[in-house]
């Protein structure tokens, strides 16, 4: 039997956000056929650590393409939040980063190690994108502001978190594969960062605006029980001047997954189930529908009884709270989103459902945080920048760095091809499937167990307050 943590403590560490009035429920926006999408080029990374490490891939092998019918039968996707690769992995040996950036006069901004959480959040919005994007140029991020908090020193959005507060991140890249090259989809909030993952796009938001997309986070609510509006963003022109109400109709990943018979599940705090953080609560057709019971299912620690009941879903998200999501502005220990993502691998690790699954761990948007790779433009809005992306499976190409760029429709992608899904016809479309990152005619490794310092009793016991000011954004 394998063990799994002591999960039925108080797990809450955080409170539910203040009573939203609901509002009589809209018409879901309906989506069109998608139009063709440029293909993305490949942008080969550069190594910047000569120290010895993890070997780099920069080309994928024939024999690697996930197949359908293959070993695979479990996809894990571990969703946290608002980190860019540079401020996680900076000086991880073979991935691409570097010690010193630039500003918007061009002079040299040496980056700075901080704690992983820190009391202030750089704002994150479509216009901080813009802003720190600069035209191109990356050199925009010494005119960023806080979204949240005060004492930030200059030039903070230059820092990356301290190798000891992320070592099982660490650890877990080096059990596994770091993609070094991988974007987020998008330019601004979670709200749109946890569409994304589930649908390859966050709009249409309705048949009237077909090149609109949701931008920054809804207020007043953020499903279609409780609908919020926000700002929509045309895509085509990077102009912010609709509202979308928070409940859709298009199609997602679990339309795909429900058609050829196969399962999945989608697992979060109780006290997120109607927020930003909650991707399929926006979609009508699973929060207005039996879906919202049987497949999102809380609280998220509910992954592990499961896991322990030997229930596992083929494709499974799982999603924490927002003091173990790594967004930065709170007052937790810096320890908490690592230790928390270590439990929920460790625990498929130690399962016997190892020797078939995937687990995919990957950050929502970047967080205001500094990122020195320019991305491919597909249109205004996609892609964003750089993101972690972190590989585990007894057939990922263990210790390797893998410079392919990919982006979050690539794990679409990789779901799509694991189960003979066919296509969204979204961002998967224009994403390749993560075949550089596997081999799967490798012998299966074994899964590495990672250490951390944090029980569960301390990561789910306390009852910590996030300020209201502060969004899970």
């Amino acid at each position: 039997m394998f063990v799994v943590p002591p999960v039925t403590i108080a797990h809450h560490v955080r409170v539910e956000a203040r009573r939203r009035k609901p509002a009589a429920s809209p018409t879901p926006a309906a989506r069109r056929s998608p139009r063709p999408r440029a293909s993305a080029t490949p942008q080969p990374g550069v190594s910047a650590s000569p120290s010895p490490g993890p070997s780099v891939s920069a080309t994928p092998l024939p024999s690697a393409a996930p197949v359908a019918g293959g070993p695979i039968q479990h996809v894990v996707i571990v969703l946290q939040e608002n980190r860019t690769l540079e401020n996680v992995f900076h000086g991880y040996p073979g991935a691409r980063t570097v010690t010193t950036g630039r500003d918007s006069a061009g002079n040299p901004v040496p980056l700075q190690a901080v704690h992983l959480m820190t009391p202030y959040d750089p704002a994150h919005r479509f216009a901080n994108w813009n802003t720190e994007y600069n035209g191109g140029g990356m050199n925009g991020f010494d005119k960023e502001i806080l979204d949240f908090g005060s004492g930030a020193p200059a030039n903070y959005a230059y820092e990356y978190a301290m190798q000891t507060d992320v070592q099982p991140y660490w650890d877990l890249a080096k059990n596994g594969v770091l993609g070094d090259a991988t974007f987020a989809d998008h330019r601004s909030q979670s709200f749109a960062g946890h569409q994304y993952p589930i649908a390859g796009a966050s709009g249409p938001i309705s048949a009237a605006f077909p090149e609109y997309y949701a931008a920054e986070n809804p207020r007043g609510g953020a499903s279609c029980a409780k609908l919020g509006t926000g700002t929509a963003v045309n895509i085509m022109t990077g102009v912010e001047d609709q509202k979308y109400t928070s409940c859709f109709a298009y199609r997602t990943i679990a339309d795909l997954m429900n058609e050829k018979g196969k399962s999945w599940a989608y697992y979060l705090p109780t006290a997120d189930r109607e927020g930003a953080a909650s991707g399929f609560a926006a979609i009508a057709s699973v929060r207005n529908g039996p879906a919202w019971t049987q497949n999102v299912l809380s609280p998220e620690t509910s992954f592990f009884s499961d896991l322990q009941a030997g229930k596992l879903a083929n494709l499974t998200y799982v999603v924490g709270t927002f003091a173990n999501s790594d967004h930065a502005g709170q007052t937790v220990p810096s320890s908490n989103g690592p230790a928390w993502v270590t439990m929920v691998e460790n625990a498929v690790g130690a399962s016997p459902f190892w020797n078939t699954t995937t687990i995919v761990l990957v950050w929502d948007d970047w967080g205001g945080w500094y990122d020195e790779v320019k991305p491919t433009t597909f249109d205004a809005f996609e892609p964003g920048f750089r993101v972690p992306l972190v590989i585990d499976s007894p057939y990922a190409r263990r210790g390797t760095v893998d410079h392919t760029t990919h982006y979050m429709g690539s794990l679409l992608h990789y779901v799509e091809s694991t189960f003979g899904l066919g296509s969204l016809g979204t961002s998967d479309a224009r994403s390749d499937d993560l075949a550089s990152m596997f081999d799967f005619t490798q012998t299966p490794v074994p899964y590495v167990p990672v250490k951390s310092a944090v029980s569960a009793a301390s990561l789910f016991g306390s009852q910590l307050e996030r300020p209201e000011a502060l969004d899970r954004d």
